[in-house]
């Protein structure tokens, strides 16, 4: 003997699978406009390579999520051909910046892979906040990446030291200090004028 087809489950399942069908097609819709807008914006928007060593110290930054409660402005500055490879990076830095004894708050070394590397914490005149500075030597050329932390203060904050602390760390690495190469570090857009919290600009 056969037993007959439940016909009235059979519809009631096909009833709901339709019923999810109609209710998924909206969300793939959704992700098919989205992955749309994204493949758009990346086709426009530009990959930079870093061109030398404290542009990709910058770069590096960007892709760490590097996010203090201050607002800190990046830069990178390269002084060409003016000191002999025997010049002391502490000497160059001075003389490149023309910067007084008073403003120095705090200096450091560091050897870093094949690279001995300054760390300057400045006190800018004015009010205008403190400057952390990286030096090296890359033969007769200066290097330094610094960075500018916005602060009202004269002497550095404990957060400021945190934050300064937590960007060396990340920074003063071997990779990135490789002799004979650039660090291939690339961004998609533009460097951020300035990291910390949106709204903090002066």
């Amino acid at each position: 003997m056969t037993s007959p087809l439940p016909t009235a489950a059979i519809e009631s399942g096909l009833s709901r699978g339709a019923s999810m069908m109609a209710r998924a097609w909206p969300l793939l819709g959704l992700a098919l406009v989205a992955g749309l807008l994204w493949w758009i914006w990346s086709a426009r928007v530009p990959v930079i390579t870093a061109r030398h060593r404290p542009e990709a110290l910058c770069f590096a930054l960007a892709q760490s999520h590097f996010a203090p409660p201050m607002g800190v402005e990046p830069g990178a500055a390269v002084v060409r051909g003016r000191f002999s490879e025997q010049t002391p990076v502490s000497l160059a830095v001075r003389d490149a910046m023309h910067f007084t004894e008073d403003m120095v708050m705090q200096e450091s070394s560091h050897h870093v892979q094949d690279y001995d590397v300054v760390s300057l914490w400045l006190r800018l005149p004015g009010g205008r906040g403190h400057w952390l500075v990286l030096a090296w030597m890359e033969g007769p050329d200066l290097e330094m990446a610094s960075f500018r932390f916005d602060s009202e203060e004269t002497d550095l904050s404990p957060d400021e030291v945190l934050w300064g602390n937590r960007l060396q760390r990340e920074l003063l690495v071997s990779r990135y200090f490789q002799a004979g190469e650039v660090p291939a570090l690339r961004l998609r857009g533009e460097l951020p004028r300035r990291f910390g919290p949106k709204g903090s600009e002066r």
